[in-house]
């Protein structure tokens, strides 16, 4: 069966030949420092190595690679990725260094710290930060969403892997509505006027939602025809639970983030992998209204995120994109024989009945030593037949 054909029938909760396994993308890719080290271990020759997600400070795997593994997915990325920067030359400001995004985010790490030490960089300056009324919201100056300067030449290469590969084409992540107002005004900030001031919130979604409309209708104009997976990113928990209450999730934000899925299903006939870290039993059946497809990264070292209950619970519902080992304890510091062990249960809890991707859960991180990471992919192709 051709990787396409495994993911797609995957997705349609049909039995494919095999498990299929993702790995390269937004949220299930590799820290460079971790992927120097890989690539070192199993010999792999020297490679150019590419950043393609320089606020997380990802590498984009190499073909070899891929191959070596067995992955069924291959990444159809703008320059940038989600976060569009037009200057990757790292800006001072105050007590910070960093980069700016295209909403005027400021994505930063201690200026005093060496750029060596420096793993990634999270939002330190909040353009909305000081934002009092809506008005200010609808006068700031967005970003324009048609703008498709970083995806020239994405065409033919979308339609190459297209027309000589079998692989499934995974879009990276093209939209984010909640979660960028934490970024727009940070936070804690963002939770309080969820909670006392809604309209702050719900004028920032609707600039959001406009801008990802028509960045995914730019998007989709390129590449749509060739696509099989589009991404769409939107943290709403955390490792105990839901961030918000769920009636305000329900209320504020969910008619938004439905509409952005909405636009997508309308413009292509694609399948949406939604990402939402954390303890997030309580969204699965609104994520399954919305009509998104899959679910990443399938924390389960969260609350109520035991792999076999959840398939028991949702498994009709969702296809569930990750979970095959614990990337905050197992992989990172456990034997290659423990995490031979972890992957084994867990593809006994998701594969059952097909909806189940094979994914490390979000991205391997900088210290996970290369045997570890070997051992884990090893065991997804030991167990992924059905």
């Amino acid at each position: 069966m051709f990787s396409k054909e495994r993911i797609n029938k995957t997705l349609n909760h049909q039995i494919p030949d095999k498990v299929p396994i993702d790995f390269g993308g937004n949220q299930t890719g590799i820290h460079i420092k971790a992927y120097k080290r890989l690539i070192e271990y199993l010999g792999i020759g020297d490679k150019e190595i590419h950043t393609y997600d320089y606020i997380q400070q990802l590498a984009a795997p190499c073909e070899e690679l891929l191959e070596q593994f067995n992955i069924d997915t291959r990444y159809i990325r703008p320059l940038g990725g989600m976060v569009k920067i037009d200057n990757f030359e790292l800006e001072y400001e105050g007590k910070y260094v960093g980069i700016y995004d295209q909403f005027g985010c400021f994505w930063g790490d201690k200026a005093e710290k060496d750029i060596d030490e420096i793993l990634f960089y999270d939002p330190v300056i909040h353009p909305f930060e000081n934002f009092k009324s809506v008005q200010e919201i609808r006068d700031f100056d967005w970003p324009d969403g048609t703008d498709n300067s970083s995806f020239e030449g994405l065409r033919e290469y979308a339609r190459k892997l297209y027309e000589t590969n079998d692989y499934a084409l995974v879009s990276a992540p093209t939209g984010c509505i909640y979660e960028y107002t934490t970024f727009l005004f940070g936070f804690m900030k963002a939770l309080r006027h969820l909670k006392k001031k809604p309209e702050l919130i719900e004028a920032a979604m609707e600039g959001l939602l406009k801008y990802w409309t028509d960045y995914n209708t730019t998007f989709l104009n390129e590449v749509g025809e060739y696509l099989d997976v589009l991404c769409i990113n939107g943290d709403l928990a955390e490792q105990a639970g839901p961030i918000m209450d769920l009636r305000t999730y329900e209320r504020v934000i969910k008619p938004y983030e439905k509409k952005l899925s909405e636009k997508v299903h309308k413009r292509a006939d694609i399948k949406i992998n939604y990402h939402c870290c954390g303890s997030i039993p309580q969204f699965i059946p609104h994520f399954a209204e919305i009509k998104y497809d899959a679910v990443n990264p399938v924390q389960i070292s969260a609350y109520d995120m035991e792999p076999c209950n959840l398939k028991e619970r949702f498994g009709k519902i969702i296809t569930f994109w990750g979970g095959i080992c614990n990337t905050q304890d197992t992989l990172p510091f456990g034997t290659p024989e423990k995490i031979r062990m972890e992957v084994k249960r867990n593809f006994e809890c998701f594969k059952p009945g097909g909806g189940f991707v094979a994914a490390n859960i979000h991205n391997i991180t900088a210290e996970v030593p290369p045997q570890n990471i070997v051992a884990m992919f090893d065991a997804a192709n030991e167990f992924r037949n059905y």
